[in-house]
Formats: C-alpha cells, sequence, structure tokens
C-alpha cells in the first residue's frame, strides 16, 4: 500500500489520519463473499493492492471490521490516503445503484448499524457529516487526489442517497 500511496498520493506511507468516510455498497448478497474479495488481492486497474474496506455491514447490522484504522485500504480512488471505507452488502439483483441505495436505507437494522458506526468514526476522528460521502461523490471532494490522473467511475451512493444518509446521522 505504500508503494501505491507514493504513486497516486506522492506519499510512500500505507498510515491512515481519516479525514473522510465513504459509504459503498457490495453488489453481493454477504459480507464473506465481499471479504473473499479483499482477500484474494487481485490487481484491480494492473496494480496491487487489491480492493479492501475498513469495514463491511451485513444484512442484520453486523459490523465486520476488516483493516485497522490506522492503514490505508483500497476501496475509493484519490481517497484512499484520507478515507475510511465502509461496503454495506446488497446485491443489485438487476436494479440499478439508486434502487440498492434504497433498499440499505429502508433495511432498519442494517442503516442502523451504518449510521452507528459513522457517528463513531466521526466522534473519534472529528470528521465532519459533509465528509461522509458516496463512492459516486468521491472526484469532485475538495481532498481527492490522484497523480496518476486516474478518476471512479462507480455510480454507488450517489448524492441523493447520501443526503437521506446524512440527515439521519
Amino acid at each position: 500500500m505504500a508503494a501505491y500511496s507514493q504513486r497516486h498520493y506522492g506519499v510512500a506511507s500505507a498510515a491512515l489520519t481519516p479525514k473522510v468516510i465513504v459509504l459503498h455498497f457490495t453488489t453481493g448478497d454477504t459480507w464473506q463473499g465481499a471479504w473473499s474479495t479483499f482477500a484474494a488481492n487481485t490487481t484491480n486497474r494492473g496494480e496491487y493492492p487489491g480492493t479492501c474496506a475498513h469495514y463491511v455491514i451485513d444484512y442484520a447490522g453486523v459490523v465486520h471490521q476488516l483493516v485497522p484504522l490506522t492503514l490505508h485500504c483500497r476501496h475509493t480512488i484519490g481517497l484512499n490516503h484520507v478515507a475510511i471505507g465502509i461496503e454495506i452488502v446488497q446485491s443489485l439483483q438487476g436494479h440499478s445503484s439508486a434502487w440498492a441505495e434504497q433498499q440499505i436505507l429502508g433495511r432498519a437494522a442494517q442503516v442502523n448499524a451504518a449510521l452507528a458506526l459513522v457517528r463513531q468514526l466521526q466522534a473519534t476522528y472529528g470528521i465532519a457529516t459533509i465528509d461522509v460521502i458516496g463512492h459516486a461523490m468521491a472526484n469532485s471532494h475538495r481532498l481527492f487526489v490522484d497523480k496518476l490522473g486516474w478518476t471512479n467511475d462507480h455510480s454507488d451512493w450517489s448524492a441523493a442517497s447520501v443526503s437521506t444518509f446524512r440527515s439521519r446521522l
């Protein structure tokens, strides 16, 4: 991760000082599926390390921490060096990202667990609500930087759904 950070952020360190929280959803049905994807450590865009997230929240609202918050995790181009990544289990089932986000927002146990986690992280790290964003919002965040010119192409957690999420914080 230090080598990735050197290439993309200009600093050869994997140490994380969180300033942003990025919401994602898995597109799969289980937290174990997300864990297996991350554990496989396959290249992404031809580079290591593979993708990961700090947390995965399952349908029942159980929070699984996968990576220590002291380390970068590769989940959002341009923000990995400053962001905590939270994956929320939700399959697309052939639907749009907006549909998936509404499923999460309507699933009380899961969304309440996500809200509690985000509140805790905000309190611990002094992260402002404006810095709780969706993956789809990353490219326009004020702390976004990528020295190779990479950008995100994900549509998960749009500004509209994040606005609803933030209103519940």
